[in-house]
């Protein structure tokens, strides 16, 4: 990473980065582990979010502030499923062999197939919300925050985050409700009252 920093010619962006990569480096990290599972691949994750970062300096206007760690986290995050579906495309097995490689327990293949089917289209309808919603169902869900560490990050208070959560999966499940594929495959069952 230092040798990256090194390369950036203007002073005052190369401080800039060394001061948000010692401030949120170990955090961005986390992330990017949490998503791949893979020391090296989370390190290039968050090399690449640096990367990133150069090009977006003048969004960040104080490095010590929860928004900021929100933007470096966010960047991250987005980095790192995409290197995890890139990594997941790649290494994409045939059917047959697919038998061989999952356990043999009381879930029959075809079951796992569409439960993984299902995940991605929900995410895909998560990254349909609006951002602040998507941002906070993300946190919570698949990185596993708190609510405290969720109004740390975003600078509101917990009952806050309550209420972004509630508003966030309402707007989930009326997004998904209205997905001709997952009612297809069976996988929503009714509307929001539970019918």
């Amino acid at each position: 990473m230092l040798i990256f920093f090194a390369t950036i010619k203007d002073e005052q962006s190369r401080n800039k980065l060394e001061a948000l990569y010692i401030k949120y480096g170990k955090d961005m990290f986390k992330v990017s582990y949490r998503v791949l599972n893979d020391y090296q691949l989370a390190q290039d994750a968050v090399q690449a979010a640096f990367i990133k970062l150069v090009g977006n300096l003048d969004k960040i206007d104080e490095i010590n502030c929860n928004k900021t760690r929100a933007f470096v986290v966010i960047i991250v995050r987005n980095i790192s499923i995409n290197m995890y579906r890139e990594r997941k495309r790649r290494n994409h097995m045939s059917l047959e062999g697919m038998e061989d490689a999952l356990p043999d327990d009381s879930q029959m293949i075809d079951e796992k197939l569409i439960s993984m089917e299902m995940f991605s289209q929900i995410v895909s309808k998560i990254k349909e919300l609006h951002p602040a919603y998507s941002d906070i169902i993300s946190l919570k869900f698949f990185y596993f925050y708190s609510d405290n560490e969720i109004a740390k990050i975003f600078n509101i208070t917990q009952e806050n985050v309550r209420v972004r959560l509630y508003r966030a999966k309402r707007s989930l499940i009326k997004l998904l409700s209205q997905s001709e594929e997952l009612i297809e495959n069976g996988w929503f069952f009714g509307s929001e009252s539970g019918g």
